[in-house]
């Protein structure tokens, strides 16, 4: 049935809009979903596994659901093969059998809600999409305006997830793991709340795709790419146990060290490369000429000969120092010995070098940023009165900060995957941790897929942040 779209969007649905296949597939679906969640979902769970080795027998029990089995028989103990995998299945009782059984039991119990946060997103998104699925129908029918057109887009991202998500709550029940469920077929067949719900989550979804044409909002964004990389690592640790959770659990605190190193510089690139610009655009020539030869020599050498000279050659320019003043005289002793004895730690190094590089091209960013702010600006506020440092401050800056942004976002971009660089300074960062693992397993293709999902997620959502910056501080057109 074809419907007015103009008349659809710009008053109260009519009794025959009312009755449109969309309206009534998303609000049939979404009270399919919270009525099949009171029902048994998943009727029986895993509470003991015992695993066979050559030599080896090793006995998990579960209090709620099986975890940490899958990677067990996947990593078998030195010069051991998997023999066999016993499990005990046990039911579940209805009302904890069901959907917000399922739920109410994780949230009650700290021990298991670290274990099962992931069981609990999936139970979750299906939830939220009924709810927001009914908030949009309940709008529809009682507001003037017709159908909420902002409520669209997270309606179909949600409603289109929340099948995937159901499917992937079935595989938290055999822990992902094809060798467990063909132990009990029987016994992780879904029950009728879990077929229920897909059925209510399908319609929800069908409904919500078909009315696409009722906004011109974006409905997948460049945020969805950030979602579906991590994802991906995160079902690439569920399927694939071994070696790829290992090496996630392997190159994390590598992960935490490059986002101290990227933010910890980035700071300082911002204090440097703001003292630059202004050095390049100062009337002074002995500041013009000697910010001009740091941004002209440092753009010149090559970030990993900076980082090399900065940890293998300047200990040696710190010992010069320390013994010419020293020779001068004996009473520079205390600060030449400091000099001598001056060494930077990898971290320290990492920064310096980052800061000193990207410090150059951020000067140069600033430079062409305040120059672009007409001169009759600064006069104007001269002839207010005002000095030149507040007349920059007040004035020119924060008009050439939204000029600067974007190429300072992308240079953020630029200098996180950089830092991959710095791990020949021994600093372990994500690079170098994956440079670890690898020498120990010999999974060159394993590891370095994961290290580049990891860089792609950091650069992915840091290119978002930034555009949203963006977007938030552009000029008005």
């Amino acid at each position: 049935m074809e419907l007015d779209t103009s008349s659809f969007m710009g008053s109260r649905l009519t009794a025959s809009q009312r009755r449109d296949w969309r309206i009534l597939s998303i609000l049939a679906g979404a009270l399919l979903v919270l009525i099949s969640y009171c029902f048994p979902a998943f009727s029986s769970h895993i509470t003991q596994a015992t695993t066979h080795f050559t030599e080896q027998v090793t006995t998990s029990y579960y209090e709620g659901m099986v975890s940490g089995q899958h990677a067990l028989q996947a990593k078998p103990p030195l010069k051991q093969d998997l023999d066999h995998v016993a499990i005990v299945v046990e039911p579940v009782t209805a009302h904890n059998g069901s959907g917000w059984g399922w739920a109410a039991q994780i949230v009650g119990r700290k021990s298991l809600l670290a274990k099962q946060v992931s069981y609990l997103i999936c139970l979750l998104i299906p939830i939220l999409s009924a709810i927001l699925a009914l908030a949009y129908v309940g709008i529809s029918w009682s507001s003037d305006k017709g159908m909420p057109e902002g409520a669209i887009p997270p309606l179909i991202n949600l409603s289109c997830l929340a099948p995937f998500a159901l499917l992937l709550a079935w595989y938290h029940h055999f822990d992902f793991s094809g060798l467990l469920l063909g132990l009990d077929p029987q016994a992780f067949t879904p029950a009728f709340g879990f077929w229920g719900a897909m059925v209510g989550a399908v319609l929800v979804a069908i409904g919500a795709v078909a009315i696409r044409r009722e906004t011109r909002k974006t409905v997948v964004s460049w945020w969805a790419l950030v979602f579906f990389v991590a994802l991906l690592i995160w079902l690439l640790t569920r399927f694939r146990p071994h070696p790829f959770l290992e090496i996630w659990l392997f190159i994390t605190d590598g992960i935490v060290v490059t986002l101290r190193i990227v933010m910890t510089s980035f700071v300082l690139i911002l204090v440097v490369s703001l003292l630059g610009g202004l050095g390049r655009i100062s009337r002074s020539r002995i500041i013009y000429g000697i910010t001009s030869l740091y941004v002209e020599v440092v753009r010149g050498i090559p970030l990993l000969v900076q980082l090399l000279f900065i940890w293998f050659a300047l200990p040696q320019v710190f010992d010069v120092i320390g013994n010419l003043l020293i020779s001068i005289s004996p009473k520079l002793a205390t600060q030449g010995q400091w000099f001598i004895d001056l060494r930077l730690s990898p971290f320290a190094a990492a920064v310096f070098g980052l800061t000193i590089c990207y410090g150059a091209y951020g000067s140069e960013i600033f430079r062409a940023g305040i120059s672009s702010i007409h001169h009759g600006q600064m006069e104007a506020a001269r002839s207010l009165g005002m000095t030149y440092f507040q007349a920059m401050r007040y004035v020119i800056l924060p008009q050439a900060v939204r000029v600067i942004l974007p190429p300072v976002g992308n240079e953020f971009v630029a200098l996180l995957k950089d830092s991959s660089l710095v791990s020949v300074l021994a600093v372990s960062d994500l690079t170098r941790r994956g440079r670890e693992y690898m020498a120990r397993t010999f999974l060159s293709f394993d590891t370095w897929i994961m290290v580049a999902l990891c860089y792609l997620v950091l650069t992915l959502f840091s290119s978002r942040v930034v555009e949203y910056i963006e977007t938030r501080n552009k000029f008005e057109g």
